[in-house]
């Protein structure tokens, strides 16, 4: 019985967000036609870095219990913890996903903002309330609906995707596919999907070995989200997916991913550098995507029971 809900919860959530039409809404009469700066990833993540974080510290969720055997399975065989110098920036991030959009807020205001024009092209600042915020893939008029489970993590990894330069060209793709009449999609609602993927990748310690590799955690988490973005980006339009394939194609991407972060990070590395090369990423990262087509024929509609609900 609980399957089948949760059958009926993925076809009922894409359903809803498939009425979203590849057509602009055009902002209403706006007279307060104001133009905030844009702001960058790392201005936006210090502002966070800076705030008072205490009392959602005290709701995150950092790591994923493990009891039995299981547990005995992770200790022999799972990955490798996290370095002890890197956990307090890790709950940091997680504290940031507790933080809900609050448009009193100028820095969330202006991240949105941020987004917005960079996806459209628009010189000025939109009202915080409209159809136009379908523009970027949100459902409603208020994208503050939206990033529910995530908060305020999913618009700062949507903006880092948008307002990064070696990731433009992608953002530029994906927001081209989205847009499409017979492939559109609610840019925003995967991407927000995506990040509650990589936050559950890394409650699990498969981002542990490249976090300690690297020291550090946000750019970690930020380059495995645009990889899982990116895999699922290529699978879409190589293979003519639609609105209908999402739950399948996420669960998919998810396992994908999450089992091999090192290459999922340079299939992403391949096809930035396909840009670069001329051939607009159309030559990379067709070993994966064949044994992704192959993962999802296999699994079904196993994919579509787990596909994530981000309200959840």
């Amino acid at each position: 019985m609980r399957i089948k809900k949760a059958s009926l919860a993925v076809v009922e959530e894409w359903d809803d967000v498939a009425t979203i039409t590849p057509k602009l809404n055009e902002p209403a009469d706006y007279s307060a036609k104001t133009c905030t700066s844009l702001v960058t990833f790392q201005e936006a993540y210090e502002h966070f870095k800076k705030s008072d974080l205490t009392q959602h510290m005290k709701n995150i969720q950092p790591l994923m219990e493990k009891h039995g055997l299981s547990a005995v399975f992770s200790m022999f065989f799972g990955p490798p913890k996290l370095r002890p110098n890197l956990e307090a920036e890790r709950d940091t991030v997680f504290a940031i996903a507790q933080c809900q959009l609050e448009w009193d807020t100028p820095m969330h205001v202006q991240i949105l903002q941020t987004i917005y024009k960079k996806l459209t092209g628009s010189k000025f600042d939109c009202p915080s309330n409209g159809n136009h915020w379908q523009d970027v893939g949100f459902q409603g008029t208020d994208p503050g609906t939206d990033v529910r489970g995530v908060g305020m993590l999913g618009i700062l990894q949507f903006l880092h995707l948008v307002v990064s330069p070696s990731l433009e060209p992608l953002a530029r793709d994906i927001y081209r596919i989205a847009r499409s009449e017979r492939q559109n999609f609610p840019l925003a609602v995967m991407s927000i999907n995506l990040t509650k993927i990589a936050l559950d990748s890394m409650r699990r310690g498969q981002l542990n070995r490249e976090c300690n590799n690297r020291g550090n955690v946000i750019d970690v988490l930020n380059e495995f989200y645009a990889a899982v973005f990116c895999h699922i980006f290529l699978i879409w339009s190589h293979q003519q997916k639609t609105i209908v394939d999402a739950g399948y194609i996420l669960k998919d991407a998810e396992r994908f991913c999450g089992h091999n972060v090192g290459k999922a990070l340079r299939n992403l590395h391949l096809h930035l550098a396909s840009y670069a090369n001329g051939s607009n990423g159309k030559s990379a990262f067709e070993p994966a995507s064949k044994k992704a087509k192959r993962c999802t024929d296999e699994a079904g509609s196993e994919l579509a029971r787990g596909f994530h609900n981000v309200a959840s």
